[in-house]
């Protein structure tokens, strides 16, 4: 394989393995993302569970205060009959429709709790259903990306032999310059020549690098430092 040619390969294989590899590592973000995901709707069911706790130790111990309230008014009822005056009788009496229309507030009180315990179960159910959905397409993800992650894996190595391949091909003394240009810039090494100009950076070459570019050497591209080779055969 001629140099022109080898370094056409050798620029796509770099930029297979540099695919190869973002696809790999994309694999772990979305599994991640899934547990976010899991772990937030976790988190809304923690909380809607919580609040319905909350409120339901509101809801009784308003519940407590109504009934003490109403055994002090049977209290009070019965020291109204054995009231002994009528100032007596009459202060009875209206600490007992004082706190019958306290009562009655607290009742509706309570009634609105109630109401809410009954959203905020609803709520509770909700989230266990988002819950399951979340671990159901975290088992999902995972098992996707690890079937994918095992065929990736498969063509990076591929494609790792096949560049240690055409690496090998590669004139000795172009060889070190080569290796130290893909260990910089990886994919970015290498750009085609794109009539006058640098396919990396799209700067003009003068007339002489064009020539020995067209001519099979080996040229370095003067504005980005990329080895530049014919896009096809001349």
């Amino acid at each position: 394989m001629n140099l022109p040619a080898a370094l056409r390969a050798l620029h796509r294989i770099h930029r297979q393995l540099a695919d190869l590899r973002g696809r790999i590592a994309r694999g772990p973000k979305q599994v991640q993302a899934a547990e976010a995901s899991y772990k937030k709707f976790e988190a809304d069911l923690a909380k809607a569970k919580e609040t319905y706790k909350q409120a339901k130790l509101g809801a009784d111990e308003k519940q407590l205060q109504l009934k003490s309230r109403e055994m002090k008014i049977v209290d009070l009822r019965v020291k109204l009959h054995q009231a002994e005056s009528n100032q007596v009788y009459q202060t009875l009496k209206d600490q007992i429709a004082a706190d019958e229309k306290a009562n009655s507030v607290l009742a509706d009180e309570i009634l609105e709790a109630l109401e809410n315990l009954d959203a905020y179960q609803a709520s509770i159910g909700e989230a266990n259903v988002n819950l399951a959905k979340a671990k159901e397409e975290l088992e999902k993800t995972r098992q996707r990306v690890a079937a994918l992650q095992q065929q990736l894996e498969g063509e990076l190595a591929v494609a790792q032999g096949e560049l240690q391949k055409v690496e090998a091909e590669l004139p000795e003394d172009f060889s070190i310059e080569y290796q130290r240009l893909t260990k910089a810039k990886g994919e970015d090494a290498l750009a085609p020549l794109e009539g006058e100009s640098c396919g990396g950076c799209y700067q003009m070459l003068s007339p002489q690098t064009v020539d020995q570019t067209h001519l099979g050497k080996a040229i370095v591209c003067p504005s980005c430092g990329r080895l530049l080779y014919l896009a096809e055969e001349k």
